[in-house]
């Protein structure tokens, strides 16, 4: 089944096609001519993700899945959170908001922090059939880049298990335990899939 992933981020529509399997074709923006151009309003991730799935469903029957995601650090109360993407201003360069992260950890001792996803996945156009799920993976922020797989904070979030970075993990490596597979996987059992 063609499902719309609601990104304009080539490399989150990459990880979809990876964590969806075979269950669904997934279908870029790009390929309907679809701009995203929703502001990101909410105060939760799964408020984000519902204004973009909102947006979508008047442009198209696809089956869609949305998301919001974010980092948050445990010494910066949350922060970036929800502003993750625009954490150094509206048009921050992925270098841009890891600067402005490593700025204000300053040399803070903890670096606890934790990726946060939230999908909204809807397969009709029934305002009341939406479904979300949601996902965590739990590392801590290094003070300096690693590695040169990924986007976003990938460089400097650590992960013990592997005793790596995100950027530094292979792409089944990654998916095996980010925060975005677990919500895939949390979906995908409540979709009954």
């Amino acid at each position: 089944m063609k499902i719309l992933i609601g990104t304009s981020n080539l490399g989150k529509v990459s990880e979809y096609k990876s964590l969806l399997g075979s269950h669904f074709e997934p279908i870029p923006l790009t390929d309907l001519g679809i701009r995203l151009d929703v502001e990101e309003t909410g105060s939760t991730y799964s408020d984000n993700a519902l204004i973009k799935l909102n947006f979508l469903r008047k442009r198209t029957k696809l089956p869609i899945i949305t998301d919001d995601s974010g980092l948050e650090v445990e010494a910066l109360k949350g922060e970036p959170g929800i502003y993750s993407a625009r954490y150094s201003g509206k048009n921050a360069s992925d270098d841009n908001n890891i600067d402005k992260l490593l700025l204000e950890l300053g040399s803070s001792t903890n670096r606890k922090a934790k990726f946060v996803c939230s999908i909204a996945f809807s397969d009709t156009l029934d305002a009341n059939n939406i479904t979300f799920a949601h996902g965590e993976c739990i590392g801590k922020i290094i003070t300096q880049r690693m590695g040169s797989g990924g986007f976003g904070y990938d460089p400097i979030f650590y992960v013990e298990k592997f005793g790596k970075t995100l950027a530094e993990l292979s792409k089944e490596e990654k998916n095996s335990i980010s925060h975005r597979q677990q919500a895939v996987r949390n979906l995908l059992k409540r979709i009954n899939i």
